[in-house]
Parts: structure tokens; C-alpha cells; sequence
């Protein structure tokens, strides 16, 4: 029995989150840096103008963070010995369900 075939529509509900994610934080990001850089414009300090930059930057890189997380799981996943074989083919076929799930059996 596989195990995806009793989660598949929980996998294809997380892959919707996922996709969504994909497209809302970038958006996100850009417009929340709009806003503290136009404040910080508004503002003619050069201190706020610093710190909406610094603020930016960090968004960035937790969004960025965000989406390498799976690579990171799927190669903490790769280290591990004793992951071979059957268990192996069923995670790819689990993780190819959230990542695309169109192609979802």
C-alpha cells in the first residue's frame, strides 16, 4: 500500500498553500519595502532611510529562506543512511505531490 494514497488530499491541499506562497511573500516583501522606503522618502531622514534598507534586506533573505526550505529537507533527507528504497520512492512520490500537484495520482 502506498502511503501517499491515504494523505493525497491532504499533500495536494498543502501543495495549494505552497503555490499560493510562492506568489503572495514576494509580493509582500516588495510592497511592505515600498511602503518603509516611501515613509523614510517622506521622512527625509537619512537614519530611517538606513533602517527601512536594513529592514528590506531582511525580508528578503527570510523570503528566500522560505523557499529553499524544501531543498534543504529533501537533502537532510539524502544524508540519512537508512533512507533507501521503498521509503525513498514513497517520499518523492509524497513531495511531488505538494511541489506539483497537478501531477498527484
Amino acid at each position: 500500500m502506498d502511503y501517499c494514497d491515504g494523505l493525497q488530499s491532504t499533500f495536494i491541499v498543502i501543495g495549494h498553500i505552497v503555490r499560493i506562497a510562492k506568489i503572495l511573500i514576494p509580493i509582500v516583501i516588495i510592497g511592505f519595502g515600498m511602503i518603509d522606503f516611501f515613509k523614510a522618502v517622506i521622512g527625509s531622514k537619512d537614519d530611517e532611510i538606513k533602517k527601512s534598507l536594513k529592514s528590506l534586506i531582511l525580508r528578503c533573505i527570510a523570503g528566500v529562506c522560505i523557499f529553499f526550505l524544501p531543498a534543504v529537507i529533501d537533502l537532510i533527507f539524502g544524508w540519512v543512511d537508512s533512507w533507501n528504497g521503498d521509503y525513498q520512492k514513497q517520499y518523492e512520490d509524497c513531495f511531488k505531490c505538494i511541489w506539483d500537484v497537478g501531477s498527484c495520482k
